[in-house]
Formats: structure tokens, C-alpha cells, sequence
């Protein structure tokens, strides 16, 4: 009787794999099975900080999030249009802020944050910012750039900054070239913005 079983079982193994072989061999063959095979899509990696918006020292620096605030100053009735890049980090988060004058869509500030590794190693924030009572601080600075306006929801603009000083701990820096920043080939296109004055008048109504 056990014979018998053994004799059963390696007939089937054989079945299968001659199956198993004959199946191979038509797909090898078969070019059509092979296309339809290889262009199978293949399942997409999500990577962060994707959005690409400058170069910084020459390094390119993306964004996890953006977004845009166009508001009047209560005191001096000057509208002004904040753009806010974020990138976030396994530790923290870097940014970008740009200010523009939304009468003259011109670039008039910059606040910087950025993550450097200090002397000991370890990571800190360091801190650029270029307003025209801190311009003294960077006297080789320079600072340009537009926003385009014309669309009730989103803008878009260039900016281009060079040689803005670190503001605090600059000897704490393990590259010292990391004590004054450039930004290059800064361009967004479709950040949404909130109008923060239509918000009043209809919080009014």
C-alpha cells in the first residue's frame, strides 16, 4: 500500500512540473506575454522635499510645503504678499520666507532658516535674514525678485538673493562657508494664496 502512495505522489510531482515547464517555455516564446510582462507598472516610491524651488551655495534645496499669505499692515496700509516654502526634516524643518511689496510686485525681504552641523557634530538652526533695517549686517548683499499677482488664488515669481550673513553663531559652524548663503534659480509657479483682507470685509458682512 505505501508503495503505491509513493508511486502516486511522484506521478503528480512530475505532472507539475512538466506543467510548470511547458508554461515557462510559452512566455519565453511568446513575445506578446513578455511585452505585456515587462511593462507592468512598477509601484512608485514616495520620496519628500520633492518640490524643487532654488539652489542655495550651488545645492539644491526642495520643499515639502508651500503656501502664501497677502495682507495690509494695520499701520502703514501696506500690502505685502508673504510666500512660505517649508521643508520638513527627520529632525526639524528648514524654510524660506520671501516678502514682496504687492503694489510694485517687487522682492523687499528675506528670512532664512536652515539646518548646518556645528564643530561637535550635531545639527542647529541658523538664521538669514535681509530686511532694509538689518541690510547693514550684509553689506554685500543683494536682493531681486517679482510676483506675479494677476490670479485671484494662486501666484507665481522669481527671487534671487546673494550673500546674506548668518545672523548668530557663525564660529559654531563646521563649514565656514556656510556663514554667508546665495540663492539661485529661484522660481514658483501656482502657490496658493489667502487673501487675508476679502476674509475681513466678508467676516464683516
Amino acid at each position: 500500500m505505501k508503495i503505491i502512495i509513493i508511486i502516486l505522489v511522484t506521478i503528480l510531482s512530475l505532472t507539475s512540473c512538466k506543467k510548470t515547464n511547458e508554461k515557462q517555455i510559452s512566455t519565453e516564446n511568446n513575445p506578446v506575454l513578455k511585452k505585456e510582462e515587462s511593462t507592468k507598472p512598477l509601484p512608485k516610491k514616495v520620496t519628500g522635499n520633492s518640490n524643487y524651488l532654488c539652489k542655495i551655495n550651488g545645492q539644491d534645496w526642495a520643499y515639502t510645503k508651500a503656501s502664501g499669505i497677502l495682507s495690509t499692515h494695520a499701520r502703514t496700509k501696506k500690502r505685502t504678499a508673504l510666500i512660505t516654502f517649508k521643508k520638513k526634516l527627520e529632525k526639524g524643518s528648514e524654510s524660506i520666507q520671501l516678502t514682496y511689496d504687492a503694489d510694485s510686485f517687487e522682492l523687499s525681504t528675506v528670512s532664512i532658516l536652515l539646518k548646518f552641523p556645528k564643530k561637535d557634530g550635531k545639527f542647529f538652526t541658523c538664521y538669514y535674514d535681509l530686511f532694509p533695517d538689518t541690510r547693514n549686517h550684509s553689506p554685500q548683499s543683494e536682493l531681486s525678485g517679482s510676483i506675479d499677482l494677476s490670479d485671484p488664488s494662486s501666484a507665481s515669481g522669481v527671487a534671487e538673493i546673494k550673500n546674506i550673513n548668518i545672523k548668530y553663531e557663525k564660529e559654531a559652524l563646521l563649514d565656514h562657508e556656510n556663514a554667508v548663503i546665495s540663492v539661485t534659480d529661484l522660481k514658483f509657479t501656482d502657490i496658493e494664496y489667502s487673501d487675508l483682507d476679502k476674509f475681513v470685509k466678508s467676516y464683516k458682512k
